[in-house]
């Protein structure tokens, strides 16, 4: 399956680009769908070329998502689902973990998106 990729922004202040991508299986436009934003400096390139390749894998499977969400493999039939209880255990979360300290991060940790 080919993925279009089309940059629509550049912030240098953050050193981000901000993409919008499709599938021949999305429902709509390149433009109709919300831009993620990669901040360059994550990745190590130097070149628009070596840049798209770095975030080919992410774009890949976030557009993986999105076209199965649009194209769901078999109706779910919920018209029996009405009047239906049951009984589960309370969720607990995880306990939260301390955030790093500046000298505990690594750049494999840092997040390839930024938000704008």
């Amino acid at each position: 399956m080919k993925i279009n990729i089309k940059i629509v922004e550049i912030e240098p202040a953050t050193n981000s680009v901000v993409v919008k991508y499709v599938s021949e299986n999305s429902k709509k436009s390149i433009d109709e769908y919300p831009g993620t934003a990669f901040q360059v400096t994550n990745f190590n390139v130097s070149t628009i070329e070596e840049f798209i390749e770095a975030i080919r894998p992410y774009v890949s499977l976030y557009v993986w998502q999105r076209d199965q969400a649009e194209n769901p493999p078999t109706p779910v039939d919920i018209s029996g689902w009405a009047g239906y209880t049951t009984e589960v255990e309370n969720y607990v979360p995880p306990t939260p973990v301390a955030p790093p300290t500046p000298d505990q991060v690594t750049p494999a940790q840092a997040s390839p998106e930024v938000t704008l």
